[in-house]
């Protein structure tokens, strides 16, 4: 299964403010500054990306709707400044220095590092999709 872009882009806002209440406003200047669209196109791709990770939204896991409000995801994220071993790029020298982790969220765990927050993120998407994929791969046979 494959994540749209923007829809990748929806979820890497959302995992880049863990907890908070993001609004509809909100997500949608940052995605598509200067630009009208539709909110309903929100929706859309909030839906796609519970499909792709198995969410739902009456139990959310990931993420959660605030009727009217926005949304809030309600994954725990662990901010990690330690180097990933299948980099795609060189780390900067301030990435090689270990610091302590801590969770900001109330359940699973996405690692952030600073400075690669976007590699950060396509590594645990990838793994994500490839696991609901097998998952749901089973559920059929």
């Amino acid at each position: 299964m494959r994540i749209p872009p923007k829809a990748f882009d929806v979820l890497r806002y959302l995992v880049e403010n863990p907890g908070r209440l993001v609004t509809q406003d909100e997500l949608l200047e940052a995605l598509w500054p200067e630009t009208y669209v539709n909110p309903e196109i929100l929706r859309k791709y909030i839906l796609d990306i519970r499909k792709i990770l198995g969410d739902r939204p009456d139990k959310p896991v990931f993420i959660e709707t605030v009727t009217k409000r926005g949304y809030r995801f309600v994954a725990q994220v662990m901010e990690d400044t330690a180097p990933a071993s299948t980099s795609l790029t060189e780390p900067d020298a301030g990435a090689m220095q270990p610091t302590a982790s801590k969770p900001t969220g109330p359940r699973h765990e996405f690692p952030l590092h600073k400075g690669h927050r976007l590699r950060a993120l396509v590594i645990p998407a990838v793994l994500i999709v490839i696991a609901a994929a097998m998952a749901s791969g089973r559920s059929w046979y």
